[in-house]
């Protein structure tokens, strides 16, 4: 453009919007494409954003994200998650953590030990499989959950469809209608059938996500719980060796 060109109102809105964005860049980034961690991490202490706040923020922005809708069309048979509690998973913990998962899942479940990671999968050939993964990092626990149903899924929309469109067609036979319209009219009664499973497979769903939710909740109250009784035992030390200075102190005065 010539140095005559007259910029209109939007135009320059545009230009100091964008200019101000490149100027933005510059002073968090200067030539750099990216910054790692660490800098991130300073750059937050230079305009006030503490550490754990920066870090939950990265540790939400890398959660991948998991349609967590129902999906009619696809009748869907699978939940993912993945959370961040506060306090650390420890091997000392892992049987009273197995425990509240059994309490909220209702059932049993193979545990094993990974690494750092600890894992807990539960698997029934006709039911589908769940796996929760619980791995320590940097005073949190990661907590990543699966549980597919697809197995259950299929079972129940197969038997429904035929239950149901066998119904119809006894039916039908019982009001008196000829046999070849009866077969024409029996789909009928297995659509029907079919809306109504893929209805409790909704509710099914639902179920399942409470569930999922009800899960995060009793281990992040275990880690939490364990963590204020460490603190109230280093408190109750402190307390005792306190009063027993100054009775020590009474005594000599």
């Amino acid at each position: 453009m010539s140095d005559n060109h007259i910029y209109s109102k939007k135009e320059i809105s545009k230009i100091l919007n964008k200019a101000s964005q490149i100027q933005t860049q510059k002073d968090l980034y200067g030539d750099q494409d990216g910054l790692t961690e660490k800098e991130i991490l300073d750059l937050a202490n230079e305009v006030g954003i503490d550490t754990e706040s920066l870090l939950e923020a990265i540790q939400t922005y890398e959660k991948p994200e998991f349609d967590q809708k129902f999906k009619m069309s696809e009748i869907t048979s699978k939940i993912q998650d993945v959370a961040y509690v506060d306090g650390e998973m420890t091997p000392e913990l892992w049987d009273d953590v197995i425990h509240e998962i059994r309490k909220v899942t209702g059932g049993i479940g193979k545990s094993s030990q990974k690494g750092k990671s600890f894992e807990w999968e539960q698997r029934r050939k006709e039911f589908g499989y769940k796996h929760i993964s619980l791995s320590p990092q940097n005073g949190k626990t990661k907590i990543q959950y699966v549980h597919n149903w697809t197995s259950l899924k299929f079972m129940i929309l197969f038997m429904s469809v035929f239950l149901g469109s066998v119904f119809m067609l006894v039916l039908l036979k019982g009001l008196g209608m000829p046999k070849f319209t009866a077969v024409l009219y029996a789909p009928i009664g297995g659509l029907t059938a079919f809306l109504g499973s893929s209805t409790f497979l909704k509710y099914h769903f639902s179920k399942e996500k409470r569930r999922l939710k009800n899960i995060i909740n009793a281990i992040s109250k275990k880690l939490r719980s364990s963590n204020n009784s460490s603190i109230r035992i280093e408190d109750e030390e402190v307390y005792s060796n306190l009063e027993n200075t100054s009775k020590s102190k009474s005594k000599t005065t």
